[in-house]
């Protein structure tokens, strides 16, 4: 009775995965379909991700910088390399552009399709361990809503490009939110640990300004997105 109850919840979700994802993705004008093929390209928002690494580092100490950059490195080795080099592969649940069962059914921009499996998503993950990381260091409305709207962004993106099921993003956004915590006590940990030996300032004092050019580079590469989009 287990076993039937267990396979009867994963074709229930398998299900809702297919009717979510077909009515995510639709055919719709190339404006809409090129702001989204933009919005998700990694290398659109490089100019935030340069700002916001600026601002971490900008009023740290030497020793501080040192900590914040091993801390964002294993933000992204966890929450990008590991899931992409050890989870997928190993689950290896077919994206929704590759399930026999739904593709044929799918709008495609530019025939891009991405990579064969899609279970947890890299870019669900990334978004929200980063948007977590930040809302936990800076304490601020304002920080916390910018990143996770670019995150939802993010996630929304790929399942309108039909390379991810609802599923793939919300065990990858959980997974980001838990990797994004655990590198937050990790980076706080380290920081004291240094803090002991070297005089270094308390991390409320260095994050204590509130991160405007972070949030004012995020809403300049929408508007830029959606200025180029109907020139696409």
């Amino acid at each position: 009775m287990a076993y039937e109850t267990q396979n009867t919840l994963v074709d229930w979700v398998r299900e809702a995965d297919y009717s979510l994802i077909s009515a995510i993705n639709f055919p719709a004008s190339d404006a809409y379909s090129h702001f989204w093929v933009d919005y998700t390209d990694k290398f659109t928002w490089m100019p935030m991700a340069i700002v916001a690494v600026w601002c971490l580092l900008r009023h740290n100490t030497w020793r501080g910088a040192l900590v914040m950059v091993l801390s964002v490195a294993l933000l992204f080795l966890l929450s990008d390399f590991v899931i992409a080099s050890t989870l997928k592969p190993w689950i290896a649940r077919l994206r929704p552009s590759h399930d026999p069962a739904v593709m044929d059914m799918l709008s495609y921009v530019n025939g891009y399709r991405g990579g064969r499996y899609g279970f947890p998503s890299n870019h669900a993950s990334n978004g929200f361990a980063v948007a977590t990381f930040l809302a936990l260091l800076y304490r601020k409305p304002c920080i916390a809503a910018c990143t996770v709207a670019w995150a939802c962004g993010s996630c929304y993106s790929r399942m309108f490009l039909g390379v991810h099921f609802p599923t793939d993003i919300l065990v990858g956004a959980l997974l980001g939110c838990l990797i994004g915590v655990i590198v937050y006590r990790t980076y706080n940990y380290m920081y004291a640990r240094v803090a002991l030996r070297h005089p270094m300032p308390e991390p409320q004092e260095i994050y204590d300004s509130e991160p405007w050019p972070v949030i004012a580079t995020f809403l300049l590469t929408l508007v830029l997105l959606l200025l180029a989009a109907p020139c696409a």
